[in-house]
């Protein structure tokens, strides 16, 4: 999974922006959104959350927070990381 291969929607804040998600089969998933309202620069405009039963997950082993500030590059890694967890 790459985030080309990924759906943008607006933002439903209404505060501009975009978003994604994407739930891989171990109960895991990620939540995407660009947008200047968001932790996000022209040169890194992904932000991205871990999600564990669709809710933002603090404890995956991979982050306590939110990601912010991420290139494509870094969330294709984050989406390779997110989908090799152990189920829990």
């Amino acid at each position: 999974m790459k985030v080309s291969d990924l759906v943008f929607r607006d933002h439903p804040t209404g505060m501009g922006g975009t978003i994604t998600s994407h739930n891989f089969p171990n109960g895991y998933g990620a939540s995407i959104i660009t947008g200047s309202m968001f932790y996000s620069s022209p040169n890194a405009p992904y932000e991205l959350a871990v999600l564990h039963d669709d809710k933002i997950c603090y404890d995956s082993g991979l982050t306590e927070d939110v990601l912010g500030y991420l290139t494509e590059d870094e969330v294709n890694q984050y989406l390779l990381k997110i989908e090799a967890l152990p189920a829990k």
